[in-house]
């Protein structure tokens, strides 16, 4: 642990005033089999490219003190890249589900055949989000990069409940031009097969992952996974909406819906309407680094020895925290992670 840092605590009367983390994110790999054109996890990463991961012991010390500050049930987030490349994942999934924690991976699902449904099934993970973008393999294939994923994500869902009826198999769509058309098409595929799928989620095209900030990228480079018709994706939109207003299976709150439908009309407008709530958000790198918000500064490093227990109450991320709060950047990621109900976006009907 940092000297300094630790120099740095709040006294535990202060400790009592500052909220325990609501959300945690392990981006556990930098690195994907698949060529999506809506991420670019496949590429060296810009920030990460050369340093070494995480151990799988240092992820565990760093579970245990998570563990310290959060309560019962508290979820992880696992995510890349591809976490399933990873090869201590299924042993820190169990790490951590006897510890307390919930789990939840999100994977594209190329690497999930039938025995390595099984050993996920046996670790004890607690749900499973899929990457399932059309049912359209041609559509999905191209938009993945790869032929063949459409099926394997197929046969994943049908491997992974052989072997347990309890996991919670998700889908994650993501709404982008090439996927429009037949999005609605896929809600009812999946509210029809309840006995296989658990929930489907979508999510709002942003620009790519691992690609230098573009105000405009909309226009620019990633034009084409935008989409061009505002009131055809707005139609689609409302539709989810009506969908979900009558008990429909989708996993998005009426509230998020309607931000995405906002964004979708303006995506420079300024989004935010009250203070982000991501202070109370928590993300560690591949590479071990501790960040609340990755516009904010570096915590520490649980490669170095950085405590998060301690990390979490000290005043430099309370510093952080408060520059969250006051953040004023046009920031659209809460639009997909960490949305709570109608905050931190106050959305027109």
């Amino acid at each position: 642990m940092d000297s300094s840092i630790t120099q740095n605590m709040k006294s535990e009367s202060q400790k009592k005033s500052i909220s325990k983390p609501g959300f945690c994110c392990l981006g556990i790999i930098d690195n994907c089999m698949l060529r999506c054109k809506m991420c670019e996890k496949w590429k060296d990463d810009l920030v990460t490219q050369g340093m070494t991961e995480a151990t799988t012991d240092q992820y565990k010390t760093f579970l245990q003190q998570l563990r310290t500050i959060t309560d019962e049930g508290f979820e992880l987030d696992i995510g890349g890249g591809e976490a399933l490349m990873r090869p201590d994942l299924l042993e820190l999934i169990s790490y951590a589900r006897d510890l307390g924690f919930k789990t939840t991976v999100a994977s594209n699902g190329w690497l999930i055949d039938k025995e390595m449904a099984r050993r996920i099934v046996e670790s004890g993970l607690t749900s499973i989000i899929l990457s399932f973008d059309s049912l359209n393999s041609e559509v999905h294939d191209s938009m993945r990069g790869v032929q063949g994923v459409h099926a394997r994500v197929v046969q994943a869902i049908e491997y992974l409940r052989l072997f347990s009826k309890d996991i919670h198999i998700g889908l994650c769509t993501i709404i982008m031009e090439k996927t429009l058309d037949g999005i609605i098409e896929l809600v009812e595929w999946s509210n029809s097969r309840r006995d296989k799928i658990n929930s489907i989620l979508f999510m709002a095209v942003m620009q790519p992952n691992n690609t230098v900030k573009q105000d405009k990228w909309f226009d620019q480079d990633f034009n084409t996974i935008w989409p061009q018709d505002t009131k055809k994706v707005v139609a689609c939109i409302d539709e989810l909406i009506r969908r979900r207003n009558e008990g429909q299976w989708i996993a998005n709150s009426v509230e998020q819906l309607k931000a995405f439908r906002l964004y979708f009309q303006q995506p420079n407008k300024f989004v935010k309407k009250t203070a982000c709530n991501m202070d109370r958000g928590l993300h560690i790198s591949a590479v071990g680094d501790i960040f609340l918000c990755f516009k904010w500064d570096n915590l520490g490093n649980i490669k170095n020895g950085a405590d998060i227990s301690q990390v979490w109450y000290s005043k430099e991320a309370e510093t952080v925290r408060e520059n969250i709060r006051q953040c004023k950047d046009n920031c659209h990621f809460l639009l997909n992670c960490f949305f709570e109900g109608d905050y931190p976006f106050k959305c027109d009907v």
